[in-house]
């Protein structure tokens, strides 16, 4: 049998890619992470990050509120003095969720600042 015949081995597939090794560090998320981000993956937020998390939760019930009333994206940034963008990108995230979850579509938006 030739070299050629042989398939090659997905090495993330073998169970010697999983196995603990006393030689290599252990990685954490946080390795990988901004210090910023650090911070909220620790469960330490900041009053300014959480007084802008809830103005985006704000932002997100009176937009949907205002949507679920037939008002276009324009009507809703002038009477909410939002960006029209902002609006745009509120209502976007919400499409994905049946359940209508603010919070969830508020996360979704913070995401994209």
């Amino acid at each position: 049998m030739e070299s050629q015949d042989i398939p090659p081995i997905d090495w993330e597939l073998t169970e010697d890619y999983y196995q603990n090794r006393q030689d290599m560090p252990e990685l954490k998320l946080e390795d990988f992470m901004d210090e910023g981000e650090t911070e909220s993956v620790s469960g330490k937020v900041s009053q300014e990050q959480a007084q802008r998390f809830q103005k985006i939760a704000d932002d997100v019930h009176c937009v949907l509120a205002l949507a679920k009333n037939g008002k276009t994206i324009q009507e809703i940034a002038a009477q909410l003095n939002l960006e029209p963008q902002y609006v745009y990108d509120i209502q976007v995230s919400a499409q994905g969720f049946r359940e209508d979850d603010e919070i969830a579509v508020a996360h979704l938006v913070e995401m994209s600042l």
